[in-house]
């Protein structure tokens, strides 16, 4: 594989459907450290993540809430990551590891969707979009983005996103994908930049639990089935890569 070129998209098998109900029953018994993400809807994540804690967060408690919270994903999900990390760099054919041995960065973590029925609503918005309305009242929508969580921690290089479903709405759940990269549209507005893409028919990529799905995150993509019902839940674990002297480094 070319360093410098995108990886290509894949499905890597992690965990068997046995794996998968023992991991979500963790997550449930670990509701209480579970970081509320919205002041009235049922999202959260276990786990600091760059796009909640560092990037338009004057605050900034990512570096606070990594301390805080790698060792406790670590102590309770340590299995999980050593399959993740053996699985993806026999893959990658790379060394594989993870950032926060090597600066203050978060573990990849946990996002975890409770079902209510405005998940269901709002149309495409952009990553910019979101930002702006992501504290407020109303579901902010789900945003069609490209992945640049390694610039917010001032890296550079090739990287990599994961997500590993543990448990899925009724209906499923994916990614919707569009051929079109970030420098593609690098000097569009946000109605410029929704126009663009509605001009290319995106592809659907359908999760399966326990197959993690690994892509470069360098075109637009959008989470895809949020738990609308109640009872239902949508758990994943998310992580991105960058690639650093040889190796892969993980985080969030």
């Amino acid at each position: 594989m070319t360093l410098s070129a995108p990886i290509d998209e894949f499905f890597l098998p992690i965990g068997d459907a046995a794996s998968c109900r023992d991991w979500h029953e963790q997550l449930l018994d670990l509701e209480a450290f579970w970081i509320s993400r919205h002041s009235r809807l049922p999202f959260f994540t276990l786990g600091a993540t760059n796009y909640y804690d560092l990037s338009a967060n004057p605050a900034k408690p990512y570096e606070r809430l990594a301390r805080q919270y790698n060792p406790l994903l670590r102590s309770c999900f340590g299995g999980l990551y050593e399959r993740l990390r053996a699985q993806l760099q026999a893959r990658l054919g790379q060394p594989v590891g993870w950032l926060a041995d090597n600066q203050i960065a978060a573990l990849p973590g946990f996002h975890l969707f409770q079902g209510h029925a405005a998940f269901a609503g709002g149309g495409e918005v952009t990553h910019a979009q979101w930002f702006r309305q992501r504290d407020g009242a109303a579901f902010p929508g789900n945003p069609v983005h490209t992945d640049t969580a390694h610039l917010a921690l001032g890296l550079s290089g090739a990287t990599l996103s994961f997500t590993l479903p543990i448990v899925l709405p009724e209906a499923g759940a994916g990614l919707r994908c569009w051929p079109v990269a970030a420098a593609d549209t690098a000097r569009l507005g946000d109605a410029a930049l929704l126009a663009r893409l509605a001009d290319s028919p995106p592809r659907e990529i359908r999760y399966q639990v326990g197959q993690m799905l690994v892509h470069s995150g360098e075109t637009y993509h959008q989470a895809r089935g949020l738990p609308c019902r109640a009872g239902e839940q949508r758990m994943t674990l998310q992580g991105h890569g960058v690639l650093r002297d040889g190796a892969w480094q993980l985080f969030w």
